[in-house]
């Protein structure tokens, strides 16, 4: 096969010092991708001005091809979440440019230099790779793994992160990729679109990807290698669970179920979720949390009842 080309998309909201780190970290890879497209997702601070002032000061001359910049900064109006954000990106990466392979980087992760000769190593050796994933590891304390490929609970519907380095040091299968370092071939995203948009604002659009990708009969591989560097969470204010991002997990858990599971794993996990989520919302009430057990029942109802299409 040829060798591969990249394309990136960063999404930003509100956070242009680390868009802008990510950014550095895309510039200084070697190589580095081909185009890199921003969609700014309605930020209120001056986080456009920011990105375009890093453009005319950073930009590549020469690397792009006659379709435009390297960097493209698409702003919208208003937030429009993160499925929404990355389709934008997508969309214009897939019809404005000849790049084989689409990451989907989180604007608070940076990649090491030699992510995408890592990733070319692996699409050479695996061609009909579609779906990738590297080590992601905390930052800024760079020892401790935070994704080292993930695996899924059916019967609670649940997808978990593996929290070490890859005993397998070769590229090998794994049934997750998160969407924090998500590279998508050109073939998987013509068959199967962008991520499902009715997961916004976010949650669950990276674990409906992958189970789409793998039941699809796709390779979903994790590369080792690869390397990026995630400040967790920065984009949502911290790592700490909130009562709107419990409400969000619970909902659009509902919504993943409904959606893609049949037969007994679909009866295993609506029966999980009806036993165990009423409880977990008793058990914060009476912890003196009502505002958390209140967004843990009602996004529980929501899940279970609206339509997820």
């Amino acid at each position: 096969m040829h060798d591969p080309s990249f394309g990136v998309v960063l999404l930003n909201w509100n956070g242009y010092v680390d868009t802008e780190a990510a950014l550095d970290s895309l510039l200084e890879a070697d190589p580095r991708p081909d185009h890199v497209v921003v969609v700014d997702n309605g930020s209120h601070d001056d986080s456009v001005q920011r990105l375009n002032a890093w453009r005319d000061h950073n930009e590549p001359r020469g690397d792009s091809d006659a379709a435009g910049r390297w960097l493209t900064i698409i702003a919208e109006a208003e937030n429009r979440g993160f499925a929404i954000g990355n389709n934008i990106g997508l969309h214009g990466l897939a019809t404005d440019t000849s790049v084989t392979h689409f990451l989907l980087l989180n604007n608070d992760a940076t990649i090491a230099p030699d992510y995408f000769a890592r990733m070319s190593d692996a699409i050479r050796e695996y061609p009909d790779s579609a779906l990738l994933g590297c080590t992601i590891y905390y930052h800024p304390d760079r020892d401790k793994v935070w994704f080292g490929g993930g695996y899924e609970v059916p019967y609670r519907a649940l997808v978990l992160h593996r929290y070490e380095v890859p005993a397998e040091h070769a590229p090998h299968p794994t049934p997750f990729v998160t969407g924090c370092a998500m590279m998508i071939s050109r073939t998987l995203y013509d068959a199967c679109g962008g991520l499902a948009e009715c997961y916004t604002p976010i949650y669950w659009e990276d674990t409906e990807y992958s189970f789409r990708a793998r039941n699809g009969g796709w390779r979903v591989m994790l590369v080792p290698a690869a390397r990026a560097y995630h400040r967790v969470s920065a984009s949502m204010g911290g790592e700490k669970a909130t009562p709107r991002a419990a409400f969000l997990q619970n909902r659009h858990r509902g919504y993943y179920v409904r959606r893609n599971y049949r037969g007994f794993d679909r009866a295993a996990a609506l029966t999980y979720l009806v036993v165990t989520k009423p409880a977990r919302s008793l058990v914060e009430l009476l912890r003196g949390r009502p505002a958390m057990g209140s967004a843990i029942f009602r996004g529980f109802l929501h899940g279970l009842t609206d339509d997820p299409a």
